[in-house]
């Protein structure tokens, strides 16, 4: 392996390791006891998970005798949903959930879950209905959700048919919903059906209504959570993955020192990877099968070229490593279906640009140099070559090297691949260029 492609590995292993090793700062802040405020904001996902399951542990570690949990978000995913809900139900202390924008799809169940709700006036609560994609989930999700909607309103004396009809349009609300459509209530209509307890304007006043302790301090998410947050976002890892890719390719593809578009490709891998980790969505183990895989392709590209069972291995590594940290498999799928979409556009535009292709030059010998132009060959005996018989010593795709009367040269076929020890003979000799073919026997 050249010099420089080593210093590229290198390069690259330690760029993960930093980005890898980087923590925030935990949140701070003094205060015992008194009312701790929790904000859910944005996508429901691991990230904010882990969040809210680090603010309550802080909350009551600091004495916390009553916890508002602040609701503004569209939803997200329902295993995550799921999972904050039984943080907020299962509280030790007394807990008010008080949307001050929205609490739609999965913030629905957030909503639902406290001693009391609480909604802003001119917020909403509902429309959650699951999805795959841009599609209706199937029966079996939307009845699992629905019962679980159904559940928690319930256990808390609400109405569980309401809270039922905001996952499942085979519901009916009278005069608040019709057939074939999901239930969706403004926040006058949730406190005259009894989905909430009140319709108040701030903090203040939650805490006046329900005589809490006095406030002491709000918990957000700390610098290193909304990094993993908006670095495992659908869109931002799809956006990461095109640009890696791109980058990487890009660098393969030109001639000259490993520069700019090579850097970049392995900060947004880097930070893929980061910020899924962060996000508890995926452990190192993914990271190194990714370097596994990176290894095995540098070795199929630059030691042995052409494209055999590294390479193979190398890819398979490559993206079951992705695979590995994405959330899910349908989103590991989709940010990567993206991010190749979009990283052959960027690659094609680059080549239009870049005369020189590293790799092709090593998978094909495309240098001729004719007498005519001046040029002499280096090995004036090659010519001599021609018509004689051999033996490949390598597998050529299409290059390698071969014994011919007696003497090891490099040789290229005309496209087909040789497997190490078949017989060969010469068909052409073009400069340097010796061109064999397979012979029988």
């Amino acid at each position: 392996m050249k010099k420089m492609n080593v210093k590229r590995l290198v390069f690259f292993s330690l760029l993960v390791v930093f980005s890898l090793v980087l923590f925030a700062l935990p949140a701070s802040g003094a205060g015992t006891g008194g009312t701790w405020v929790i904000t859910i904001k944005g996508n429901i996902d691991e990230a904010q998970t882990l969040f809210v399951q680090r603010a309550y542990a802080e909350a009551i570690a600091g004495g916390a005798q009553a916890i508002i949990f602040e609701i503004d978000t569209l939803g997200g995913y329902l295993i995550d949903a799921i999972a904050i809900k039984d943080v907020i139900y299962d509280s030790t202390v007394p807990t008010v959930c008080f949307v001050t924008k929205k609490a739609i799809s999965a913030g629905s169940l957030l909503a639902l879950a406290g001693d009391n709700t609480v909604m802003r006036k001119g917020t909403t609560i509902g429309a959650a209905e699951p999805r795959l994609g841009n599609e209706k989930a199937d029966e079996k999700t939307v009845s699992y959700w629905a019962a679980e909607l159904r559940t928690i309103a319930e256990a808390r004396e609400r109405r569980g048919d309401i809270a039922a009809a905001f996952a499942d349009s085979d519901i009916v609300i009278p005069g608040y919903s019709k057939e074939g459509k999901i239930l969706t209530l403004t926040d006058s209509e949730a406190l005259d059906l009894g989905m909430s307890d009140a319709t108040l304007d701030t903090i203040d006043d939650v805490i006046a209504k329900f005589e809490l302790p006095a406030y002491v301090k709000t918990l957000t998410k700390n610098l290193q959570e909304n990094i993993a947050g908006w670095l495992s976002n659908p869109i931002v890892a799809a956006i990461l993955l095109m640009i890696g890719i791109a980058g990487i390719l890009i660098e393969i593809f030109t001639a000259g020192s490993f520069g700019v578009f090579g850097t970049v490709g392995l900060i947004s891998f880097a930070l893929f990877f980061a910020g899924n980790i962060w996000a508890g969505n995926a452990g190192v183990g993914s990271v190194i099968l990714f370097v596994v895989g990176l290894i095995l392709l540098i070795v199929e590209l630059f030691v042995t070229p052409g494209f055999g069972v590294a390479g193979v291995a190398g890819i398979a590594a490559v993206f079951a490593g992705i695979v590995w940290a994405s959330p899910s498999v349908s989103y590991a799928l989709t940010s990567l279906a993206l991010g190749l979409a979009g990283s052959v556009v960027l690659v094609a535009l680059s080549l239009r640009f870049k005369k020189t292709r590293r790799v092709w030059n090593r998978l094909i010998l495309s240098v001729r140099q004719e007498n005519e132009s001046g040029y002499i060959s280096a090995d004036a005996t090659l010519p001599s070559l021609m018509g004689q018989s051999g033996v490949a010593l390598t597998p050529l795709r299409p290059a390698g090297s071969a014994k011919i009367a007696e003497r090891r040269v490099d040789v290229v076929t005309e496209g087909d691949f040789i497997e190490a020890g078949a017989a060969i003979s010469v068909i052409a000799v073009e400069g340097l260029r010796v061109v064999v073919k397979r012979t029988d026997g």
